[in-house]
């Protein structure tokens, strides 16, 4: 079954190149609008986020913050450009991301990213349910 990933970049550029490197085995859903795929967390199932640090509208904290609070068993991960990546690392300690990673990406490491991030947020949510069930 396809998982469902959601990207928010402001470049299309780096949209279109995500959702080719990682739409075969996924359902990919792209937003260059941080706040539309906000809306869209709320009514939809999400495995993972991928989520530009700096955007026009709204940083990518934010963004991956309010999605953690609609759907907490979600994997997110923030993508950045070098400079900011330094910076960046406060997303970790404040367990905002549980990844971070830098543009430009290797395909295969990014690809193998997701792939445990995925394993991921499926381990928490089978164990929210368990909890729930006993």
């Amino acid at each position: 079954m396809k998982k469902n990933i959601v990207i928010i970049d402001d470049d299309e550029a780096i949209l279109r190149s995500l959702k080719r490197l990682l739409g075969t085995n996924n359902h990919v859903i792209c937003f260059s609008d941080p706040l539309s795929a906000i809306e869209y967390a709320k009514q939809n199932p999400i495995s993972l986020v991928i989520c530009d640090l700096l955007m026009p509208a709204i940083s990518g904290f934010a963004v991956l913050e309010d999605i953690k609070l609609l759907q907490p068993n979600c994997s997110r991960l923030l993508i950045t450009g070098y400079a900011e990546l330094e910076a960046s690392k406060s997303a970790l300690n404040d367990n905002i991301a549980n990844m971070i990673t830098a543009k430009p990406w290797d395909n295969f490491e990014l690809t193998m990213l997701v792939d445990i991030l995925i394993e991921n947020s499926h381990l928490k949510f089978n164990q929210c349910v368990e909890n729930v069930s006993s």
